[in-house]
């Protein structure tokens, strides 16, 4: 009890020797509480933006996760479609969480009109099915959207048409190698929509046309290059959090995560937690400097009372750990400063966010504002952070005060 007395009093005393002096002690607790608000608002803004990029990646185009034959993403290869797609198919809806799928046929074609020709990307879809996987319905300009899975009607990119002078309504033929003869194969289009994604690779190179349309072209009727899968219930990083089926080496097939089909994206994402680690460490440690000139001034300040206190019999170690708790204090004052900063600032970042719209970075154009997006054990560990270089800025005064000699530091105060 008695002992529990003494540590109550000891916590008192800190508390009250921290206010002897007030300006100070509020200039650090903010000194603190500002680079925690710093190092909140940054990670929560980093998150924000590894967020909206893998956002943006996903619905313009790829989806989650996109099932072709081995080999056809690097030789792109008209005739090299998924095996067993039947097959293949049922295996993907397995999946409790999948959302949507759409099957897709793709070739490089020339297109020509009038105004002469451009090379270009061809997907053919089926538009009810694309509409639910992709944004390019939603980002229609000009004329509209196509409706039918075996019509002669096209879409294009705005800068497409603008190289070719093309108007709503123009002919155009798409000429590309079929698959069986690997002859030229050509098809006469409507131009019905103009669209405007933001991806200057989408927009510039990339024409879409109904599904069945372009398998008769190819022929390659029944035939799929590529799936593309969204799925539900996926970690912060855009992931499906049950892990999914990949098809077996012996069927000929790939199943590929975003995170495969745009590894420089993950890296960048993955960087985050490390970046931020080394900013916080530089960023604590300054702080810790600031700290430790704090309490080294309040300890000369108090020069004379100290040496008091040990002359009573106060031990080294209840002086060192009078200090030590007036860094603990300190510590909890700026964390409570800082949390009620961090969530203010936050809150107007939140509501307002910041625009990078039609920014590129990492090959993903920022189609949305950036608002900042929470890692709740980050507000654990920051202020645990916090409060742990904060005690250790007060080991140098504390390890002073516990070597101090009461003769010395009562000369010191007479001179």
């Amino acid at each position: 009890m008695k002992q529990c007395g003494g540590i109550e009093m000891l916590w008192k005393l800190a508390w009250r020797n921290l206010w002897r002096n007030r300006m100070r002690t509020w200039l650090s607790a903010l000194v603190i509480a500002i680079g925690l608000v710093a190092l909140i608002f940054l990670d929560t803004m980093m998150v924000g933006m590894n967020t909206n990029m893998v956002k943006n990646a996903t619905d313009s185009l790829m989806g989650h996760a996109q099932m072709h034959a081995l080999g056809f993403r690097d030789e792109h290869e008209v005739n090299l479609t998924i095996n067993n797609l039947d097959e293949s198919l049922v295996q993907l809806r397995e999946h409790p969480d999948l959302t949507f799928l759409s099957q897709r046929v793709l070739t490089q074609a020339m297109l020509s009109s009038s105004g002469g020709g451009e090379p270009v990307f061809t997907l053919g879809i089926d538009p009810a099915e694309e509409q639910l996987l992709s944004k390019f319905d939603e980002a229609i300009i000009e004329g509209e959207y196509l409706d039918s899975v075996s019509a002669n009607k096209m879409i294009l990119g705005w800068k497409v048409a603008e190289k070719l002078e093309l108007v709503l309504g123009d002919r155009l033929v798409l000429t590309a190698v079929d698959a069986e003869s690997s002859e030229m194969a050509q098809v006469l289009f409507r131009l019905s929509g103009i669209f405007k994604t933001g991806e200057e690779q989408m927009d510039g190179s990339m024409v879409l046309v109904p599904r069945q349309t372009l398998q008769k072209m190819l022929k390659l009727e029944g035939r799929i290059h590529q799936i593309a899968l969204r799925y539900k219930n996926l970690t912060q990083e855009g992931i499906p959090l049950r892990p999914l089926t990949k098809p077996a080496e012996s069927s000929g097939n790939e199943l590929l995560l975003w995170t495969e089909l745009m590894p420089s994206l993950y890296m960048i994402t993955q960087m985050t937690d490390l970046s931020m680690a080394i900013m916080g460490i530089i960023l604590f440690l300054i702080i810790a400097l600031g700290v430790t000139n704090t309490l080294l001034m309040g300890l000369y300040e108090r020069m004379f009372e100290f040496g008091i206190i040990k002359s009573i019999g106060t031990t080294p170690w209840q002086s060192a750990r009078l200090m030590l708790y007036e860094a603990v204090c300190l510590g909890f004052l700026s964390i409570v400063v800082g949390l009620i900063l961090a969530v203010f600032v936050i809150a107007i970042f939140a509501f307002y966010g910041i625009d990078y719209t039609g920014i590129e970075f990492s090959g993903v154009t920022f189609q949305e504002k950036i608002y900042p997006s929470f890692k709740w054990e980050r507000l654990v560990i920051y202020p645990f952070l916090s409060m742990g270089f904060t005690l250790l800025a007060a080991v140098y005064p504390a390890f002073k005060l516990w070597y101090m000699l009461p003769i010395e530091a009562l000369r010191k105060r007479k001179l």
